[in-house]
């Protein structure tokens, strides 16, 4: 049971070592997925609920998507 456990600690441990530096050498970084910083997500006009929230509060122009 022990040998088990300690099998698939080693074996996870490997695994993130392992993705960790695939994303170092290659350059590469996580993807935004915050709405508000997506780019992707402002390109479709999808904006977070706190920003038109404060649109609807303070303009008198804003109108609401929904």
């Amino acid at each position: 049971m022990l040998n088990l456990i300690l099998l698939s600690i080693i074996m996870l441990g490997i695994a993130i070592l392992g993705m960790s530096l695939f994303l170092f050498f290659k350059g590469r970084k996580f993807p935004n997925s915050k709405i508000g910083h997506n780019k992707k997500m402002r390109e479709k006009g999808i904006e977070c609920v706190f920003s038109q929230d404060f649109k609807a509060r303070y303009s008198k122009d804003y109108k609401s998507p929904v």
